[in-house]
């Protein structure tokens, strides 16, 4: 049977520290190397561009706010 990836959000749940399954989340990042390695990097990334996402992130939340009001 071949092993499904994990999805964009159970990794961006998983590095924002939100995932409702991190021991699922951890035990396929112990098993899949692609996976590993997408979370690694993606981790690294936002370790050294912290301003850049809370701005990312402000902007999105923003977004939502004035989508969920039209």
């Amino acid at each position: 049977m071949k092993m499904q990836h994990l999805t964009d959000l159970e990794i961006a749940s998983f590095i924002d520290g939100k995932s409702i399954r991190k021991k699922r989340v951890i035990e396929h990042l112990n098993r899949c190397k692609y996976c590993f390695e997408i979370t690694t990097e993606t981790m690294h990334f936002v370790e050294s561009n912290k301003e850049l996402c809370r701005k990312l992130n402000a902007n999105y939340e923003k977004w939502v706010k004035n989508f969920l009001k039209s």
